[in-house]
């Protein structure tokens, strides 16, 4: 149990990395912070820097994992993975915007990332990190959705 637990918290880092864009403009009535903790995120898919889909299969069991959940940003600067069947808390920890909201920081019991915030908007989130893909560590997106 404990080993899941920390496979969502990794995978809840993960889509509030996805989330975050260089080149996004969320408009002039929304900071990206607030974008972010406006609705859950779900994992769409993750992709090479080409915007490829990576299929499932070649992802590390970590990264897998983070399909199972629905990652929730609050305003306290608090995250937390729910199952997407159960809708139960399954883990939770801290989130900061940083690098003028370039950087995602994510800290989940016993995971910590800082993953490049691609894009942000109403309709999309896409975090970028290094993933292990097919047994080779790479640069990949996580693409998100909000939960509706």
């Amino acid at each position: 149990m404990n080993r899941l637990l920390t496979y969502l918290s990794v995978l809840a880092f993960f889509f509030v990395m996805a989330g975050c864009n260089e080149g996004s403009n969320p408009g002039p009535t929304q900071s990206k912070d607030k974008i972010l903790v406006s609705s859950p995120w779900r994992l769409k898919s993750v992709t090479d820097p080409s915007g490829k889909a990576i299929p499932q299969n070649q992802l590390s069991f970590e990264t897998q994992a983070i399909y199972m959940f629905d990652i929730q940003f609050f305003d306290n600067n608090v995250t937390k993975a729910l199952d997407r069947v159960s809708r139960q808390v399954v883990n939770g920890g801290t989130w900061y915007l940083k690098d003028n909201s370039q950087t995602l920081d994510i800290e989940v019991s016993q995971f910590k990332g800082l993953f490049g915030v691609v894009e942000l908007s109403r309709t999309k989130m896409t975090l970028k990190q290094r993933f292990s893909i097919g047994g080779v560590e790479q640069e990949a997106y996580l693409v998100f959705e909000p939960v509706v």
